[in-house]
């Protein structure tokens, strides 16, 4: 948005985001963590808001966007928030709940389970052939995801989940089975329930290798997933941006539902560079009132975030010991995530930043 001259003041949890090293960051704000401090957060933001004058708040993360939506009454009488109703949001975002509104939809989800208890497992295991996966209803990312492959895996992986993230009965994780495809996601634009720009891409690669963010993919289109995309933000008369997320089933090429992130996403940079700048859009969407649709984008486009990507390509390498995978340190036809010459100080920081951890990982 700073190239298209909007004045942009980024804000974080954390003093040295990324975002704040841009020259497109005309401001920055650090505020208390959305997760640890709920309450001080809204506070804070409220406060800056309150006493600056800004067109626009645009939420990224989950926990922010969350709150932001949750208490937004509080917000809108100093800025434009382009964000859904609060409850809606969560009932997307609860993987369990989306998955009986698509099978009444006549969307084809995978096979689901939600067990009340420890008890049936032993059900499940025996009724349906492994791996199997275990999810958490709320999360993001691949947070909470693991895979088993026998009724001892299953008794153990979900029992440590739950210690693990202090689930209530009314929290159990999701069983599913395991749908092996390629992954896609088809991101969208609404304004009121009115489709305003959609955008198809395909993973080529992702961190962890098993199941995580995507690292490497590129701009496709797929018309009937689209149309499943599209008929499910449709039920929920959306507003504001999400992408649904789909496995393109390989025993017969149909797709599957995996679930919806109802905000920003990580591989925003995919849709831009193939031309749909859907963080513009919502800008000017929620100032102006509306745009025009924009429906249309070049197939082919790859991106890639370099540092996290080669990672995965060293475990790719790990698992397959495929030499081939070695030029895969090199696309040079994708375009980086961060790495930009113009504006380089975020993708130092970021790499800054990826060695601090792995150094920290090692000696802990």
């Amino acid at each position: 948005m700073g190239r298209k001259g909007v004045e942009v003041t980024t804000g974080d949890k954390s003093n040295s985001s990324l975002s704040s090293y841009s020259i497109y960051s005309n401001n920055f704000v650090s505020y208390p963590s959305p997760q640890k401090f709920p309450s001080e957060f809204v506070t804070s933001l409220i406060q800056t808001i309150s006493k600056n004058k800004y067109d626009v708040l645009i939420p990224v993360h989950s926990e922010d966007t969350y709150l932001i939506a949750k208490y937004k009454s509080k917000f809108e009488p100093y800025t434009k928030i382009p964000l859904h109703d609060y409850s809606t949001i969560m009932n997307v975002n609860d993987k369990g709940y989306l998955m009986k509104v698509a099978d009444n939809l006549g969307v084809r989800v995978p096979k689901t389970f939600y067990p009340g208890n420890l008890n049936e497992l032993d059900f499940i295991a025996n009724g349906i052939g492994f791996p199997l996966v275990i999810k958490l209803r709320n999360s993001f990312s691949s947070i909470g995801l693991s895979y088993v492959y026998s009724k001892e895996e299953l008794f153990k992986k979900y029992e440590e989940t739950i210690l693990k993230f202090n689930l209530s009965p009314s929290e159990y994780p999701l069983i599913q089975e395991y749908i092996e495809g390629d992954g896609y996601g088809v991101s969208l634009l609404y304004n009121q329930g009115s489709l305003r720009a959609k955008f198809t891409h395909k993973r080529l690669r992702e961190y962890p290798i098993s199941g995580g963010p995507s690292t490497y993919r590129i701009s496709v289109k797929h018309p009937k997933m689209e149309k499943i995309a599209t008929k499910l933000l449709d039920y929920f008369s959306w507003h504001g941006v999400a992408m649904v997320e789909f496995k393109l089933d390989r025993k017969n090429n149909e797709p599957v539902l995996m679930e919806i992130n109802p905000r920003f996403w990580g591989s925003i940079n995919q849709a831009v560079q193939s031309g749909v700048d859907f963080p513009y859009l919502l800008y000017t969407m929620a100032l102006e009132g509306d745009v025009k649709p924009v429906l249309d984008y070049k197939v082919g486009v790859k991106t890639r975030n370099m540092f996290i990507d080669s990672f995965a390509v060293i475990k790719s390498f790990q698992k397959n010991k495929d030499f081939k995978l070695v030029k895969e340190f090199f696309p040079f036809s994708a375009k980086d995530d961060v790495f930009s010459l113009c504006d380089p100080l975020p993708s130092l920081k970021f790499i800054q930043i990826g060695f601090d951890e792995l150094i920290n990982s090692r000696y802990k």
